[in-house]
């Protein structure tokens, strides 16, 4: 049967079909699950009585919400300011290295964009 993400739905047919008497192997059999998923499933929810699953730790944040805003407030104030330009700012006002991608994860956050120059062509 191999690894995949049970829905939500599954879940709670699960619990469903094992309150209704049906055995462990049959409802594995009818879902198309592991046993070892329908066992998961059933001692989750009695530990948790419920089968959401939680949301993902993930790793806390380099910067705190303020210097997000300070970054903000900067793309702001000249829009013409590059990617390299906002690490820079990050890098000299908090002391802290962050990378052109984390700097671009913030404004995405406030659904901006940096400024992006236009390409020099190419001359052969």
């Amino acid at each position: 049967m191999g690894r995949k993400a049970v829905d939500i739905a599954t879940k709670r047919t699960i619990i469903l079909l094992r309150d209704s008497g049906m055995s462990q192997h049959e409802i594995s059999r009818k879902l198309n699950i592991s046993r070892h998923c329908f066992r998961h499933t059933i001692r989750k929810f009695n530990k948790l009585h419920t089968v959401a699953t939680k949301p993902g730790g993930g790793r806390r944040s380099k910067l705190t919400d303020r210097q997000k805003r300070a970054i903000k407030l900067q793309q702001v104030r000249d829009d013409t300011l590059s990617l390299n330009n906002l690490v820079r700012y990050v890098q000299t006002s908090f002391n802290l290295t962050a990378s052109r991608q984390t700097v671009s994860h913030i404004l995405n956050e406030f659904d901006m964009i940096s400024y992006i120059a236009p390409r020099k062509p190419r001359i052969n």
